[in-house]
């Protein structure tokens, strides 16, 4: 039988796919002498047709997972970032300047250098400004001085105290004002009219059986008006 033919008859044997048989490429006359399934299994037996080991997976190791749940460290948005490496490389182009190591003609150029993004950081724009001659092999920009910033403590303001009464104030004497209580039932007085300095309490009678009279409101009047004539 032909060779297609072993293959499909020992795969079938396997209970695998065609594929993963190999048939020894020394002994095809032998394989192809084969005419029933029994031969087939006799090739088998000799090691001249073989199965091959299952491949299975390429990468067994655990899926690294890296959204955003399982970073790690600072987070900066791209903008954010470039704000920072920017300004950053401008404090130092000024802080040249005002030293004197860079002049004033050679800033521009340089600016927009910084501008384009081609410095990595500030030490990459140094070199680069020590090779091209802009500034001394040697020179090397002061370290800014750290200042602690000290937090102001707002000191509670105190209550308003009262205004002390002046000399002439405490000298003068205090002058009584008398506070008059309306009596009820009694007409209040009416311009051009003096006003009694006192107001007698209701007098109370007794009668001929003995029991307390209190006087009414027009009794009272009329016991007022008697005293202001006198």
């Amino acid at each position: 039988m032909t060779i297609a033919t072993v293959r499909r008859l020992a795969a079938d044997i396997f209970n695998v796919g065609e594929n993963k048989v190999r048939i020894s490429p020394d002994s095809l006359k032998e394989a192809e002498g084969a005419l029933t399934r029994v031969d087939v299994k006799g090739l088998i037996a000799k090691g001249i047709i073989i199965k091959l080991k299952p491949q299975g997976r390429a990468s067994t190791r655990k899926k690294v997972r890296r959204s955003v749940g399982k970073r790690r460290g600072i987070m900066l948005a791209p903008k954010k970032a470039w704000m920072m490496k920017v300004r950053a490389q401008r404090r130092l182009l000024r802080a040249i300047v005002a030293d004197g190591a860079l002049k004033q003609d050679a800033k521009r150029s340089v600016y927009g250098k910084v501008k384009s993004g081609i410095f990595r950081n500030k030490r990459a724009m140094l070199i680069y400004l020590k090779d091209n001659g802009f500034v001394a092999k040697d020179y090397e920009p002061k370290k800014p001085e750290f200042v602690k910033k000290v937090k102001q403590v707002q000191v509670a303001k105190p209550a308003m105290q009262a205004a002390k009464p002046t000399s002439a104030q405490a000298s003068a004497p205090a002058s009584k004002t008398a506070v008059f209580k309306p009596v009820h039932g009694a007409a209040p007085a009416s311009a051009g009219h003096s006003v009694p300095q006192a107001v007698k309490p209701a007098e109370h009678k007794t009668t001929a059986a003995g029991h307390a009279h209190e006087s009414t409101p027009s009794e009272t009047r009329q016991a007022n008006k008697k005293g202001e004539s006198r």
